[in-house]
């Protein structure tokens, strides 16, 4: 039964990082789950993700709870929970340390380049609700800390039951009814039973997959579950005559639930069910795993025959690839973002690509090294040495990964560093973020700027009264423009750009908060005006000034999108006549920018999040 259990690991392995590879295509985007979405999308990724979620993770329990009994009988409680740590504690230390950190930043990219957040959100930490309830947690390595937690209540009951002396016997030689409803024919039906009555008390233990830190109760329940079931699996008797039969008929049956489910299952994920359509889904959703875990065994135990060296390796492997892949994965599908290719080939892409880089990376990386020992509490005699030995892979990695850190920092210097200070125009044109009044002093009198434009300082807030007094003793002067970053500009606005760069004395400085939206629309603006063609005008809406989402991302940015697609459609070069006829003429009045659904719910969040704040205050 260990050399079945071992491939139904392995498929369950591959087949998570074949879920996380879709989820960036789903149609119906997840409830309880923080991704990025695609703009190529397509329903069998819906399809797929809601069966592997079915039936993966609580395998992966039962999987686990196989070796449990033999391991705490031999061993007793102590040394169990000692190795459970080292076996699964380890592991997610090093996780927490070396992944999550970069889960965490590739994430962070794909919601900004998505339009899910903005730069704002991140520096002022102020995030909207579907993203703050997922913002601390250990993304996909819950897994180990659900796994600890189970296992050591499961261990703990164990023992209970053996000092009150639960029917005179150990629990490792118990063989009660669950064991005889596991050797039964209907034991899909039979632990469906329990495992129903979990989600009728919680339907979405099944689906919720929410990063936090504190584990769910509904789903601690849920998966101990599991882990027991494969506690009492343990105990039958021979496994292969009772198991076997009926193997075809439970994957037969399995498809069949999955079939009827489909629906039931699409619209929970979008909104929870109630009255009878929930109650269904619980059944259905109570039973498919039972179904495709035992029909899974019973013809795997028929089929298999001996472990070879590809399975063993595989079976090795597995552990590193779980651990791995979702940074990999998620960084594939944001590269895959700008191409217009199909939602199912761009999940082809980002799943082979972190299998591939996963099973790869264990033998160049992990197997011969300290990681394989800190991973799978053992490494592998390395056959060949040289330079640092099978220490090389893990530190060249690391190098590679400083390096990358470094680059990084280095782009986005004067973001970060630099108060977002750019020359778009040499000379003449420059923008920033909101400076303080010494800062704003010494860029007047050292570049020479002769009129400022600000955002949002018309309501005389200190930071705006501050930077008037200083534009005043050194007169240049200050211009509020009302623009902002929720809402289309009106028509006035875009006339009072004009009539700045028209009428203004040069050189100009646009600065606004944190430097993005408000600045690169009126920059943009500013550059339309002299002449600038529209896709060099839009690299004001470049990752490098914090707008990670582009001009697509940005309510402003569309605005300027729709200019250009007006020249295209009319098939007329960019000037600035143009671009002033099409703000007279046009805008708001011919052509109204749309605005993606996306777009306008991250912006709600925000004004919702804002308010909420300034009320507190």
């Amino acid at each position: 039964m260990g050399l079945a259990f071992d491939v139904l690991r392995i498929a369950s392995a591959l087949l998570v990082v074949l879920y996380h590879a879709s989820l960036a295509y789903l149609v119906t985007p997840l409830r309880l789950t923080l991704w990025f979405y695609d703009a190529h999308r397509h329903v069998s990724m819906d399809a797929l993700a809601y069966w592997v979620n079915g039936f993966a993770m609580p395998l992966f329990f039962l999987a686990a709870g196989l070796s449990a009994p033999a391991a705490l009988e031999s061993r007793g409680l102590r040394v169990f929970v000692d190795h459970r740590v080292r076996r699964l504690l380890r592991p997610l230390l090093f996780g927490v340390v070396f992944l999550v950190p970069f889960t965490y930043l590739i994430m962070g990219y794909g919601l900004l380049v998505t339009g899910r957040l903005d730069l704002d959100n991140i520096l002022s930490w102020r995030f909207p609700p579907e993203v703050r309830r997922h913002l601390y947690g250990l993304c996909h390595l819950w897994f180990l800390e659900y796994l600890f937690v189970v296992s050591i209540v499961w261990a703990v009951g164990c023992q209970v039951a053996r000092m009150i002396g639960r029917r005179g016997r150990e629990p490792g030689a118990e063989r009660g009814w669950i064991v005889r409803a596991i050797e039964s024919p209907w034991r899909p039906l039979w632990l469906a039973l329990p495992t129903a009555l979990i989600f009728l008390a919680d339907t979405d233990a099944f689906l919720r997959i929410e990063n936090q830190l504190v584990p769910n109760l509904g789903r601690v329940v849920h998966y101990t579950y599991f882990f027991a079931a494969g506690a009492w699996l343990a105990r039958v008797r021979e496994p292969k005559a009772r198991l076997i039969p009926h193997g075809t008929l439970y994957l037969l049956l399995a498809g069949l639930d999955f079939v009827v489910m489909w629906p039931l299952l699409f619209r929970q994920f979008a909104a929870p069910l109630t009255g009878g359509p929930r109650l269904v889904l619980v059944g259905l959703a109570a039973l498919f795993p039972w179904l495709m875990i035992f029909g899974g065994l019973g013809v795997l135990l028929r089929l298999l025959r001996s472990r070879g060296p590809t399975l063993r390796y595989l079976a090795e492997a597995s552990f590193w690839v779980y651990i791995v892949h979702v940074p990999v994965v998620q960084f594939i599908q944001t590269l895959l973002l700008p191409l217009d290719w199909p939602g199912p080939v761009k999940f082809l892409v980002a799943a082979a690509a972190g299998i591939g880089f996963s099973l790869w990376s264990y033998e160049a990386i992990v197997r011969y090294s300290l990681v394989a020992e800190v991973i799978n509490g053992s490494r592998k005699r390395a056959t060949r040495q040289g330079w640092l030995g099978p220490e090389r892979g893990w530190v060249i990695s690391l190098g590679v990964m400083l390096l990358v850190l470094a680059g990084l920092i280095g782009y986005f210097r004067v973001l970060l560093f630099q108060n977002n200070l750019n020359e778009a125009v040499p000379g003449r044109l420059y923008r920033a973020a909101r400076l303080k009044p010494a800062d704003l002093d010494r860029l007047i009198t050292g570049a020479g700027i002769r009129t400022v434009v600000t955002f949002g300082g018309g309501e005389h807030h200190p930071w705006s009264e501050s930077q008037h007094a200083v534009c005043s003793a050194r007169g240049v002067p200050i211009i509020d423009v009302g623009l902002r970053n929720d809402r289309l500009p009106t028509r006035e606005v875009i006339h009072q750009l004009i009539e700045i760069h028209d009428h203004c004395s040069w050189p100009l400085l646009v600065q606004g908060y944190r430097g993005i939206d408000q600045c690169a629309f009126a920059t943009a603006v500013a550059q339309l005006l002299d002449g600038t063609p529209t896709d060099v005008a839009l690299l004001q809406f470049a990752p490098s000034y914090g707008q990670f989402g582009g001009p697509e991302g940005s309510i402003l940015g569309l605005v300027l999108l729709d200019y250009q697609r007006s020249l295209q459609a009319h098939g007329w070069p960019h000037s600035s006549e143009r671009f002033r006829a099409w703000a007279a003429d046009e805008y708001l009045v011919r052509s109204t920018p749309e605005v993606p659904a996306m777009v306008r719910a991250r912006i709600a969040a925000i004004t919702e999040t804002a308010a909420l704040t300034t009320s507190r205050r």
